[in-house]
């Protein structure tokens, strides 16, 4: 089998519910089928974004967020070198506010919204040296879409074409926990930063099609497929902030070093060429590997910080997969509208390249949030436009809400 990386992604955002394509296997081992086997790359990018967010109001600023990373969380996911900006004691935690629309195993349309803890962690910072501890859970995300024509893009392990007119793509990460220890020291103007990032745990991602024009037949009309991969390792990133006064310039190195044992099993079943309601269902062996380059990714950044009244920053990041490279630019503001209490912020991601197995996928994301800082208290939150807009048509949406206590 190729080696596939299951990657941390560089975005917090939805999975966009036109990726129905996305879904690619390797089977290495015969099928109980007459049919010849199918191999295709496992497509890895269906797993990203593999982000906690890091503060809502890094969301709310597009991710531009490499020269600035002065809260807890935004210093974790973005910058650890950041870290020494904070008080001497913090405390906060984000989450994702998340409405998903999914077909359950029986074809029917379930929606529901979830609040789901992303982050959460506590910082110390003596003199010039400052170190936390951070819980991040990636964000999941839930996809759907119903189309008025039949689509045939998605395979059987045995290379069966599948035919479906509704579509769901479910990624499950409440299994998945790691374990973050961040260091960063200051010296004079610089600031150099570490995270030590300790993965364990499950990703699930479950697919499922169903074929409306074939609604009460007892063949060809769905299937579903739930993949599960189990992480055990680590990675290590690096991170420098220089401090001008007004203008900043930071660098991050992320997952420069790292080994993670990924084990991997799939379950597949349909009711395709089948007849009389039997259904077909299909157990992968186990695979393991061990992945040692595990998404390098580097971002530099540059920001100037006008006082308390104005924030300005520019990020440009690169990410190189197996199958993919991806090339960002990133842009973000924040305005103090009551200087020390009322804040509104607007960001803006560009995919500059993002080329999944030669196919271009660029998008642009704009992204709007607020913060309200109340004595030592600081409540915000964030969300992008494309996802409100899709919840005022009552498709899938969601939003990030983060607290910090600082003492």
């Amino acid at each position: 089998m190729k080696k596939a990386i299951l990657a941390v992604g560089l975005i917090c955002g939805v999975l966009l519910a036109d990726t129905a394509s996305a879904y690619d296997f390797v089977w290495t081992t015969p099928v109980p089928s007459s049919r010849a086997l199918v191999t295709k790359k496992m497509n890895i990018d269906g797993y990203l974004p593999w982000s906690s967010g890091g503060s809502a109001r890094a969301m709310g600023m597009g991710g531009a967020y490499t020269a600035v990373a002065n809260d807890l969380g935004g210093a974790v996911e973005y910058n650890p070198a950041g870290l020494t900006q904070l008080d001497h004691i913090t405390i906060s935690a984000v989450a994702i506010a998340r409405r998903s629309t999914d077909l359950d195993v029986n074809g029917k349309k379930t929606s529901k919204w979830k609040i789901v803890p992303t982050q959460a962690g506590a910082a110390l910072r003596v003199g010039p040296l400052a170190v936390a501890l951070s819980r991040k859970q990636p964000e999941n995300t839930s996809a759907f879409q119903k189309y008025s024509t039949v689509q045939r893009n998605l395979y059987a392990p045995d290379g069966w074409t599948m035919s479906y007119t509704r579509f769901s793509d479910k990624l499950d990460t409440k299994e998945l926990n790691t374990m973050v220890l961040t260091g960063a020291i200051r010296l004079g103007k610089l600031s150099l930063g570490a995270n030590y990032n300790s993965i364990k745990g499950d990703i699930t991602r479950t697919q499922r099609g169903r074929n409306d024009l074939r609604a009460g037949l007892t063949s060809n009309n769905y299937f579903n497929a739930t993949e599960k991969v189990n992480f055990d390792g680590y990675t290590m990133d690096a991170g420098l902030l220089f401090d001008m006064g007004a203008f900043q310039v930071g660098a991050a190195a992320r997952n420069f070093k790292g080994g993670v044992d990924v084990k991997r099993d799939i379950t597949w079943q349909d009711n395709f060429d089948v007849g009389a309601g039997n259904t077909w269902n299909w157990t992968s062996p186990s695979s393991r590997e061990e992945i040692t380059k595990f998404a390098p990714t580097t971002t530099v950044g540059a920001a100037l910080i006008l006082g308390k009244i104005l924030t300005l920053d520019l990020d440009y990041s690169t990410t190189k997969l197996e199958d993919s490279k991806r090339n960002q630019a990133r842009v973000g503001a924040e305005l103090a509208v009551i200087p020390g209490f009322l804040f509104a912020r607007a960001g803006v991601k560009a995919d500059l390249k993002n080329k999944i197995e030669d196919q271009d996928n660029k998008t642009n994301e704009y992204f709007v949030g607020a913060g309200l800082k109340m004595l030592m208290l600081t409540v915000d939150a964030s969300a992008s436009l494309a996802s409100a807009k899709a919840g005022s048509a009552g498709d899938n949406m969601s939003g990030g809400v983060s607290a910090t206590l600082k003492f």
